[in-house]
């Protein structure tokens, strides 16, 4: 998962922003420092020492980055053909800030990329800090690790090391879902961006997995319950962004939401203990630490898969063709709003 980090943000004057040039110039020396340890993977399976764990997983990246090219139609240009060691990670730290009385992250603009909802750091110190200073404002906060991420094909992204510890699935998802940034990128709509990455990134693991081992095979069952399971979730969650939603509405005082808000989240927590999961996928959510942030990045990542599938769906389960469409939508004023239309001209 997924941040945006390029060194053009070295430049904001070019674009008439007003930008916190110091933390630009930090996620710079940070990406900086990232390509300055990267090497080709090719000049690093020929080490006699390369531990053989990490080599598998090497060869594994390269099988799944020409799928990923060739069957999925996805730009590679030089994505994840070099290895940068960064030990155990992560890579990076995420923040999500948001009010306590509304699900609408706050929201920082960059050049190039656009507005998103997230706020990225390469050192743990500097994301704390900047997430204890929210939170004395009064903001829901929610930091996450990163153990992968994407320039959007501006720079030849590494294979890093916090990576090679996904198994197959995970690993085929995350670099399929990069590259589906790299490929289509729609400024300014992060939503968007992540959900479409996110059903592309699933599908296509899925699909690898099928070539690679069949239909039938024990990693597709697996892969098709957490899939199952990801549809329940999804939906409970929308349910429980409903509630709250429902509640920030009324006119009840601030003091008195943040009170009914955490009935939201403890009856969340007991729904949740009945829900028909077929995996452990989620066994961890009973100890998350529920609040505004992290439901809102859950949105984002979550909010329009139901449209990608309709898609996929319309050109007969061909998600090299499904792909091709998610790009012509990248001009658009209304991505969202193309792709029902072309789903309205489709059943004509």
């Amino acid at each position: 998962m997924k941040v945006w980090i390029g060194i053009w943000f070295l430049m904001p004057a070019l674009f008439g922003l007003d930008l916190d040039v110091a933390y630009l110039w930090r996620l710079a020396r940070g990406q900086m420092g990232l390509m300055w340890r990267a090497e080709p993977i090719e000049r690093v399976l020929k080490r006699r020492d390369l531990d053989p764990e990490q080599r598998e997983k090497l060869e594994l990246v390269q099988a799944i980055r020409a799928f990923a090219r060739d069957s999925l139609g996805l730009g590679v240009s030089k994505q994840y053909a070099t290895f940068a060691d960064i030990g155990r990670g992560p890579v990076s730290w995420n923040l999500v800030a948001c009010p306590k009385d509304r699900l609408e992250p706050l929201r920082w603009t960059y050049p190039v990329v656009g507005t998103v909802p997230y706020r990225g750091y390469f050192g743990r110190e500097e994301a704390e800090a900047a997430r204890d200073r929210y939170e004395a404002e009064g903001y829901d906060t929610h930091l996450r690790p990163v153990s992968a991420y994407s320039t959007l094909g501006w720079f030849p992204d590494p294979v890093l090391s916090t990576m090679l510890r996904y198994g197959e699935a995970d690993l085929a998802d995350v670099i399929i879902h990069e590259l589906t940034h790299a490929t289509v990128w729609i400024e300014a709509d992060a939503t968007f961006n992540e959900s479409m990455a996110s059903f592309v990134g699933e599908t296509g693991a899925l699909m690898w997995l099928q070539t690679r081992y069949g239909d039938d095979a024990p990693e597709v069952q697996r892969v098709l319950d957490e899939r199952a399971d990801r549809a329940v979730f999804r939906q409970f969650l929308h349910g429980v962004a409903a509630q709250l939603d429902s509640l920030y509405a009324t006119d009840i005082s601030f003091e008195e939401k943040l009170v009914e808000r955490e009935k939201v989240f403890e009856e969340a927590r007991r729904d949740f203990l009945r829900l028909p999961l077929k995996t452990d996928l989620y066994g961890h959510f009973p100890n998350w630490t529920l609040n505004n942030a992290r439901l809102s990045l859950y949105r984002v990542y979550q909010a329009r898969t139901d449209i990608f599938a309709r898609v996929y769906d319309a050109v007969g389960w061909d998600l090299k063709v499904a792909i091709g469409i998610f790009e012509q939508c990248a001009q658009a004023r209304d991505p969202v709003r193309w792709l029902e239309n072309y789903l309205e001209r489709s059943e004509k």
